[in-house]
């Protein structure tokens, strides 16, 4: 109801207006014009003015009066615009389209003189004081002597001398009076001074007046008596124009391309050395505009980062040069009178001068380098304007600032299109992130598709101011592109557009707020761009994190490494190393077939979720043709375990996606690891084959057999004390890779991997893991004596098991022996056998004894193992005749007994004993050095490692103590 009174008002206000119509004379015609302007105002159908259209029309009509060199109605049209914006209404798009349609030729028939009628009047001011007055009030016609001339050159020297002096000039005739300088020639100091023209109208002047009074230009200097040139006399006002058309680059009369003051003129009534320093003081001013202006005016530039330094170079030229303008527009079109001072001048344009006076430095900078960057103008002026800050020149930093910043939003633009879109622009030589020309497999996506652009010195191709922001804009853009092949970018798209902020602004009012003066521009451009680079960076990593630990399985892989390689899972580990244990052992001659060690590692692991990623190989050594890989290298493998173990390897095959995290060297350490477990564990083995009730019966046949019981007793004790100290440090190496240091650092491994800003991060902290891994298991560079001398002590478990053997197989091979020479001599052929030679029958018993490597080798089918365990059998077999047989035994020429010497295969020269004895020896000179090589490392390393070397030190020596 209030709308429909409200238009019912403004329909009677509009008939009474328009039609002259009164309610009280005529109210039928008034109700009748009413109802029709009311049916008019409720159905008007007409939408309100669009102010978007209305500002493109005034932005035309100014760019159409910049075009067509009206650039003062340009420049007028464009402040009231900005005043008029200062008092925003709702009707002001349709005033200004009401103007639009009522103007007529804007461009042809606009005058900035009509804009002085829209003005109030001005208030009438009282009587202008002028020179004339004063100089008729006090007198100065008068006094003669207030007008003497002083002659300023008589003492100086002969170049500096004037082109005649004020006397014999005619002041009336000189062309320094003319009309357009309004110079004054009445009275000599008054030539300093300009009038404001008469309030009744003057006669324009003539050309011949202007050439006249541009006359000095071409005067030639004369000469004196003495045959000295004499200096042309100038005015300051003339001196003042000149400097100002230097200024604004124009070619001078009185200044040379260079700025450079010209010699042959002076000022009048000044002396030689006061003009020279003022005009070249004027010289120097003008001198760092030179630069800019070559700059602007040098070839087009195809760089964009250049293209917009230009532009702003050009815009404050620009500016500069309407301030130039306006001061000869104020000497052009006088006022009122006005004194001519070429310092007033010049301390004018000071504060604009030192604006342009720094960004020529700038330019001169760059133009110096021999090579620059494109981007060098950006370090230049952040260089520039950090400085200009702290050396607190307030006007010179806020003009800097901006003009970095403007530059620094096209530098921006290739950033932008990497961090959103993962693309580079083609062609680019400027952006620090190039892609290589070779097509990498998606496993080396994140590595080797994209490059940091990098000098040839090795330094990032980038401004240093953004170096250390580098590294996250670099992750961003490959985290679009690996979302892009995961087909999960539209979700970030997505995410991003729904995001309640945009990115933050990067011009100077939001860098710089209010109040953060005195803080360093360096840091508040730092916190900005920290800023703009979090709000894309966040977004990429978080979405490309959780697609890898959700959807490809980070997690359940790295499981299944640590199960696999760690040997996590005991029982799964046990199972496969004592299969391959097995088949090395028995000589199988597929125990290194690919297929067959796959199947075994399959079968070992089968717990696991893909246990069908899991693979082995056996490296084939390439010192050797393939094939004598499986028998001639056969025999070392079985003696130690640095022959066939480290040539085992397991392979996890992993999604390309998990590969960016895991894959690379560290698989290789990790191998590494698994290799130093195997070896563990083929030790281990090895000392745990044997069963103990062996050694009863074979302490029995010894002692039957023997003539000192003792010496067997003394023999297992050797051979038992030697084995449990092996057993031991064994076991203490395994529990201290397991609980110290596998358990710790995988726990980490997850922490740090959830609390990862991005996959760099992630990848690194992997990498550290593993590293870890490896130095705290003491497989590093600075380790390998010591791993070295684990791996001997290894080898000395192997040894020892070794000799073991063989001399249970001799002493199998004895008790037959006995026991069938006891059956020859209780029968007729033991006469002649008791008659051979005693050269021949130790000959006899020696074969059955000995049997050397090559023949070991070389005998086929059955495995060493398999002989070992039959000459036990036999001999646990023949025990009840071994006493009957002891007398016979006895009795036999050149029997050796057990206490004596006799060869051995590890050493034909050594004993059992001694044997035994070496080996004991040998871990305790290897243990030693074990525990002060771990102690005097980690008293030298500040590592965290050294903490638990030393607490394996502990452990060892006090273990085997």
């Amino acid at each position: 109801m209030a709308h429909a009174a409200k238009l019912g008002a403004l329909a009677e206000e509009l008939v009474a207006a328009i039609c002259h119509v009164d309610a009280e004379s005529d109210k039928a015609r008034f109700e009748a014009l009413r109802e029709a302007s009311l049916r008019g105002i409720r159905r008007q159908n007409h939408l309100r003015t669009n102010q978007f259209l209305v500002e493109g029309h005034l932005d035309g009509l100014e760019e159409r009066f910049s075009v067509n060199a009206r650039d003062g109605l340009a420049s007028a049209l464009r402040q009231r615009r900005g005043a008029l914006a200062a008092h925003p209404s709702m009707w002001t798009p349709e005033l200004l389209h009401f103007l639009l349609e009522l103007s007529d030729q804007p461009l042809q028939q606009s005058r900035l003189a009509d804009l002085e009628n829209l003005g109030p009047p001005e208030a009438e001011e009282g009587p202008k004081l002028r020179w004339e007055d004063i100089a008729e009030e006090d007198g100065w016609a008068q006094d003669h002597s207030l007008w003497k001339n002083v002659n300023f050159g008589a003492e100086s020297s002969d170049d500096e001398s004037y082109e005649g002096s004020y006397e014999e000039a005619n002041p009336t005739d000189s062309p320094l009076s003319s009309d357009d300088t309004s110079v004054s020639s009445t009275t000599l100091p008054l030539d300093r001074i300009l009038r404001a023209p008469e309030e009744e109208a003057e006669p324009a002047p003539t050309l011949e007046d202007v050439a006249e009074s541009q006359s000095w230009r071409l005067t030639d200097p004369s000469w004196d008596s003495s045959g000295k040139a004499r200096k042309i006399v100038i005015t300051e006002a003339q001196l003042v124009r000149e400097a100002l058309f230097m200024l604004q680059g124009h070619k001078t009369t009185l200044f040379d391309d260079k700025c450079s003051p010209v010699p042959a003129y002076q000022l009048r009534n000044v002396s030689w050395d006061t003009y020279r320093a003022l005009v070249m003081s004027v010289g120097e001013t003008g001198r760092p505009l030179l630069p800019l202006r070559g700059f602007v005016g040098s070839n087009r530039q195809d760089i964009a980062l250049l293209q917009t330094f230009q532009d702003c170079i050009r815009r404050a030229l620009h500016s500069f040069d309407e301030a130039v303008s306006a001061i000869q527009a104020r000497y052009a079109d006088l006022k009122a009178d006005m004194v001519v001072s070429v310092l007033d001048v010049m301390e004018e344009l000071q504060p604009r001068m030192l604006q342009l006076r720094s960004l020529s430095a700038v330019v001169q900078k760059l133009s110096d380098e021999r090579y620059p960057h494109a981007f060098r103008c950006l370090e230049l002026l952040y260089e520039a304007a950090c400085a200009a800050q702290l050396e607190g020149d307030e006007p010179v930093y806020r003009f800097l600032s901006p003009t970095f910043l403007d530059c620094f939003q096209v530098y921006l633009r290739p950033i932008r299109l990497w961090m959103e879109e993962g693309q580079l622009l083609s062609g680019d030589k400027i952006f620090f992130i190039s892609e290589s020309k070779v097509q990498v497999p998606l496993t080396q996506i994140w590595r080797g598709k994209f490059k940091l652009r990098k000098t040839h010195e090795g330094v990032l191709h980038a401004p240093r101011f953004l170096q250390p922001a580098v590294s996250r804009i670099f992750t961003t853009g490959k985290s679009i592109v690996v979302l892009k092949q995961l087909g999960r970018y539209e979700s970030v798209r997505q995410r991003r557009g729904q995001g309640a902020e945009g990115e933050p602004s990067l011009d100077f009012a939001a860098i710089c707020p209010p109040g953060f003066e005195l803080a360093p521009f360096g840091e508040l451009f730092d916190r900005a761009f920290d800023a703009w680079i979090k709000s894309k960076h966040l977004t990429a990593s978080t979405s490309l994190q959780d697609v890898l630990f959700k959807s490809c399985g980070l997690w359940s892989t790295l499981d299944a490494i640590h199960s696999v390689f760690l040997m996590a899972d005991g029982s799964a580990a046990d199972a496969f190393s004592l299969a391959v244990f097995n088949k090395l052992d028995r000589r199988h001659a597929d125990w290194h077939d690919r297929f067959t060690l796959t199947e075994l590692v399959q079968d070992a692991f089968s717990s696991l979720p893909e246990a069908h990623r899991v693979s082995a190989a056996f490296e084939s050594d390439s010192r050797r043709p393939p094939s004598s890989s499986s028998s001639s290298s056969s025999t070392p493998g079985r003696s130690s375990v640095r022959d066939h173990l480290p040539r085992l390897k397991l392979q996890y095959r992993m999604p390309w996606s998990v590969q960016l995290i895991l894959g690379g060297e560290c698989m290789d350490k990790y191998r590494s690891i698994f290799t130093l477990l195997l070896q563990l564990r083929r030790a281990i083995n090895v000392l745990n084959g044997h069963r103990l009730l062996r050694d009863v019966a074979a302490s029995a046949a010894a002692a039957a057999t023997s003539s000192d019981p003792r010496a067997g007793a003394a023999e297992q004790g050797l051979y038992h004390g030697t084995r449990a100290r092996l057993l031991w440090f064994c076991n203490a190496v395994l529990t201290y890779l397991t609980t110290l240091v596998f358990a710790p650092r995988a726990a980490a491994v997850r922490r740090d991997l959830r609390a990862a800003e991005d996959v760099d991060a992630m990848i690194a902290a992997h990498a550290a893991f593993v590293a870890g891994l490896v130095h705290e298991s003491c497989l590093g560079g600075r380790l390998d004596p010591i791993r070295e001398c684990v791996l001997d002590v290894l080898d000395l478990a192997v040894r020892l098991e070794r000799v073991r053997r063989l001399d249970a197989a001799r002493e199998a091979a004895e008790v037959g022996e006995i026991a069938r020479l006891s059956v020859l001599m209780s029968s007729p052929p033991a006469a002649a056998a008791a008659r051979s030679s005693p050269a021949q029958l130790r000959r006899s018993r020696l074969r059955a004894v000995y049997v050397s490597p090559e023949e070991e080798d070389r005998r086929g089918g059955g495995s060493a193992d398999d002989d070992d365990e039959d000459d036990q059998g036999d001999a646990l077999a023949l025990l009840p005749a071994v006493g009957a047989a002891a007398a016979a035994a006895a009795a036999i020429p050149g029997k050796r007994r057990r206490g004596n010497k006799r060869p051995h295969p590890d050493d034909p020269r050594e004993s059992y004993v001694v044997t035994l004895r070496r080996i004991s020896a040998d871990f305790d000179r290897h243990l030693r050095f074990i525990i002060g090589g771990l102690r005097g490392v980690s008293r030298a390393s500040s590592d965290a490692a050294a903490g638990k070397w030393d607490i394996l030190a502990e452990m060892l020596e006090t273990g085997v103590n």
